[in-house]
């Protein structure tokens, strides 16, 4: 199966062609950093202002990849909801459900924070967005390091926000393939 590139923007329904426009159009010029210029300016036609949603994505997004900790901090105050719930891929040793703002955040300050990162957050490349009403996808991809490991692996994860009242209340993150994640870190513990 060949890989969609960041030209295969796919929403599907009778308003593919619009939901194209408004996803390349509504990143502008201020997700430039986190989108490829072909996936920028290769569908947006007019600019047309960022919804509150992508803006508040886009906000957490450059902070976490610039590693401005007072700026992530930020992000996620005033963009999360106080119950908001991160879930991430049951099968990894640290995955699970984190629930409530405070937990979130002290988990994704450490991604900012630790001298042996899993995931250097600004290593992280934005391949894909699709925005529908209150939900926006991201394909993300990334260099994963396996604690212990000297060599990280291909990775890339589908980030599913979910928006209630102008703030994130669930972000689902499914790694790509827990599966080599899982053997990176067997074969590290092997190794020490």
């Amino acid at each position: 199966m060949k890989r969609p590139t960041h030209n295969d923007i796919e929403t599907g329904g009778p308003a593919s062609r619009d939901r194209r426009r408004l996803l390349g159009a509504s990143f502008g010029v201020a997700a430039a950093s986190l989108l490829p210029r072909s996936a920028v300016g290769a569908q947006t036609g007019t600019p047309e202002a960022m919804s509150q949603n992508r803006a508040i994505l886009e906000r957490y997004y450059s902070a976490l990849q610039n590693k401005d900790a007072d700026e992530l901090r930020n992000a996620i105050e005033e963009g999360f909801a106080p119950d908001a719930v991160n879930r991430i891929s049951d099968s990894l040793p640290y995955g699970g459900t984190y629930a409530g703002r405070e937990v979130i955040l002290e988990m994704l300050l450490g991604f900012v924070t630790t001298t042996e990162p899993i995931i250097k957050p600004e290593e992280i490349t934005i391949e894909r967005v699709v925005e529908d009403g209150d939900s926006i996808v991201v394909w993300a991809d990334f260099p994963w390091l396996a604690p212990g490991a000297s060599e990280p692996i291909p990775m890339s994860a589908v980030e599913w926000f979910t928006f209630r009242d102008g703030r994130i209340s669930e972000m689902v993150v499914s790694y790509w393939d827990t599966a080599a994640a899982l053997a990176a870190m067997e074969a590290a513990a092997a190794n020490a």
